[in-house]
This record gives structure tokens, sequence and C-alpha cells, in this order.
């Protein structure tokens, strides 16, 4: 799967990241079924006839699941955030499929209602790049789907939850956090084959965590005698987050060291950087998913566009990417023409990296023993993120319940003579 072409003038800059090494892998941060919606509005925001299409040309190339060959997104990533995103942008859709599901019950309960409505999007997403996946013979085409925020810290209940969502499609990547519990089930999963996506991960310890529980659950594996010849397994490396939540900042102003939005983001990269070189000096058997990418404003250092795809290109990473994201690079295209193929092996610089080392929050997130995992879930940009994660998973409940208790009382009665499910 290449997007080598003659004619590069017309390349976005996604484009141009992948084609610095094929190994770089561009997925789509949100289902599927949410891309034409998107792209439309898109265009409509093109600021002249030319742009427009350009930018039709460039979206021609950008999802293409009918021709995977020649798609540039290879992977999609979702989340409960992304899915309560999706599921309130159509309401019209969802509130039918609620409907449908709530009256197939015993009881109005809207917690079932959610765990089904949440699989159905996930369900949609893996049919959607399910060629992708067969064309490429299960490299590509690859959907996380996350396991619900409020069973963090409870391993039994997100292993139920991982196996019924690995078992809705063999293109299903079951997204599980970066917590000590996380830790356990990723081990399990992948002793039974089942391709993995560690998430809400910020650090260096986060990742050896990681890699530890992967090589254990693949030893388990292969004693076993499972198959593991289609398994992948991705760390999902947040990155716009570790600096976004204000800590590193919060930090710096205690300890007297000056910090601009320009070492923050030094920070966010160093940190990706060191488990780059981990990786390449061990061959680890698992692959960074850089997420949370943002773009610079201008006033931050005039013609640097992202420091998240200028500092990392090189690197055998996949980024999945936000709508807003990708939009953000089309309208500044004109800003990078080409990438450093050896970016990612280009050393922070001296003078940042020596303010950065003064501080702890740096330190315990850069030093793969930096933090023990038990404090992996009090590091700031986890929290932040877990409330985030929380919050939205509370609005799609808030969406089900409101239909729920909008159906019939003729509807009710006939969801309540359903036969007792075992």
């Amino acid at each position: 799967m290449s997007l080598l072409r003659k004619n590069t003038t017309d390349l976005t800059v996604l484009e141009k990241l992948q084609r610095v090494t094929d190994a770089a892998e561009i997925w789509w941060d949100s289902p599927p079924a949410d891309f034409p919606a998107w792209r439309d509005g898109v265009l409509d925001r093109a600021p002249d006839p030319t742009t427009r299409r350009r930018w039709t040309a460039q979206f021609d190339r950008f999802m293409v699941l009918d021709d995977p060959a020649n798609s540039l997104v290879r992977g999609v990533t979702t989340n409960p955030s992304l899915i309560a995103k999706s599921v309130l942008n159509s309401p019209e859709t969802w509130s039918r499929e609620v409907r449908r599901q709530a009256t197939q019950q015993q009881e109005f309960d809207p917690e079932p209602v959610f765990g089904l409505v949440y699989r159905e999007v996930v369900a949609r997403s893996a049919n959607a790049m399910m060629p992708m996946w067969q064309h490429s013979g299960g490299r590509y085409g690859w959907v996380s789907a996350q396991l619900d925020p409020r069973s963090m810290f409870d391993a039994q209940a997100m292993l139920a939850q991982a196996v019924e969502l690995a078992g809705l499609d063999p293109n299903v990547m079951v997204k599980v956090p970066g917590t000590p519990a996380g830790y356990e089930v990723i081990t399990e999963l992948v002793s039974r084959g089942i391709s993995i996506n560690n998430t809400l991960t910020y650090t260096v310890p986060q990742f050896m965590e990681c890699v530890r529980a992967v090589e254990t659950g693949l030893a388990a594996a292969k004693a076993a005698g499972v198959d593991t010849e289609r398994w992948r397994a991705v760390i999902t490396h947040m990155i716009g987050r570790y600096g976004a939540n204000g800590d590193l900042l919060a930090e710096a102003e205690e300890h007297g060291v000056d910090l601009t939005p320009l070492d923050v983001r030094w920070a966010e990269v160093a940190v990706l950087k060191r488990i780059d070189r981990i990786l390449r000096a061990r061959r680890h058997p698992v692959k960074m998913l850089l997420s949370s990418l943002e773009v610079e404003h201008p006033s931050v250092d005039a013609g640097l566009l992202s420091m998240h795809l200028e500092q990392t290109a090189g690197a055998e990473l996949a980024y999945t990417c936000k709508p807003d994201f990708i939009e953000a690079t089309m309208r500044r295209d004109g800003e990078l023409t080409e990438f450093d193929r050896d970016a990612i092996e280009r050393p922070v610089p001296p003078a940042v990296l020596g303010k950065l080392e003064r501080l702890p929050y740096f330190r315990n997130a850069v030093e793969p023993d930096g933090m023990r995992p038990d404090q992996f879930a009090g590091h700031g940009a986890f929290v932040s993120t877990h409330a985030e994660v929380n919050r939205n998973t509370r609005r799609l409940l808030d969406f089900i319940e409101r239909h729920i208790d909008g159906l019939p009382a003729s509807a009710r009665r006939a969801g309540s003579l359903l036969p007792a499910r075992h």
C-alpha cells in the first residue's frame, strides 16, 4: 500500500509525512461513518474555488474504503468520547436504534442499551474497514474499540468487555487503559491472540509496562499454540495531552523555570523520542500510535506547522488524526513543503532539555523507572483525560435515557413481555 505519485505538488501534509517512510501510518480518529459529512463541511468552508478543487482531489485519496491500495488512511481509532459525539451528531439515526434496542430488552434499563449501541458503532466501523483488513492480510484496516472508562480499575469487568468487543469482527483491536488492572487485561488478551491498543498513556514508564505485559502474553500464547499471525499491538501515546493539562507549566513556575509554549512541545516530543530509541534498540513487538496531535499557533514559531509531526518524521509510527487537526494542516499546507527524513533522530536542544530536566513532572515521564504502575492513574494528563471520557460517556447515557423514557406505554409493555435472556 503506497501513495507514491509522479506529481507531488498537490500532496497533503499527511501524505508528505507518510512518504518519508512506508512504515508510517495515518489513521482516522473517529468512526468512518463521520467522514462524509465532515469532508463536505470542510469543502463548504474552502476559501475559494481553486482550493475547493484541490481539497476535493485530496479527499478522494484520503479514505478510499472500496480501493484500499489507494487510501491514505490505514486504520481507525474510536473511544467513548468519539462514539458519543458520532451518535449525538446523528440523533435521528441513533434515536431509532436506541428505541429498537430498548424494545428488545426484558427491562427498560439504559445500561444494556448503552452497551448495545456502543458495540453497534464499533461493528459498523469494523465492517467499513474490513475490505482494507482483508486486502492487506490483516496489516491495516484495524478499528480500535475502547473499554468502558468506568471499569478502568476492574480487571475482570474489562476482560469481559474486551472479549465481547473482540468478538464483533476480526479487525477489532481492543483499547485498554494504562492502569495496573489494564496491564493485567492486556497480558490475558495477548495470550488469547486478541489484538490490543494501550490507551491513556503519556510516559515512558507506561510504555515499558505495556511492553512487559505484551511480551508475557505472547510467551503464554506461544506456549499454548495460539495463532498470532494476524495479531497486532499498538500503544496510543497521547502526545498533546501531556503538556495541555498545565501541570508542567505550573511546576516550572514553582521551580523558577521559564518555559515557553515551544519548550512544552519539546517536552512532549522528548518523551516520544525516548520511547522510539528504546523501540529501535530492542525491537519490541508493539508500534507507537500518536494521538492528540496539535498544530502550532503562528506566533509560536514562524514557519513551524506541527512539532508533533515535524520532530517525529522518519519514525515507524502510526498517527491517528482528529478531523479538526486534519483540516488545520490542509489550510496551512503551504507552510511545510517537505519533512526532514532524520527528524526522529534529532536531539532535543540542550538548553531546552536542561530546563526540562529540572522538573520532576518531566523526569518522571521520560525515565523508564520514573513512575510505579500504581502511580500511573494519578498522572495529571491521565486524570484530566479520564474525567473527560467519563463526562462524554454520561452524555451518551443521557441521550439513551431520554429516548427510552420517551417510549410509549405500549412499547414498554411489549418489552416487558420478552422472555428472560440466559
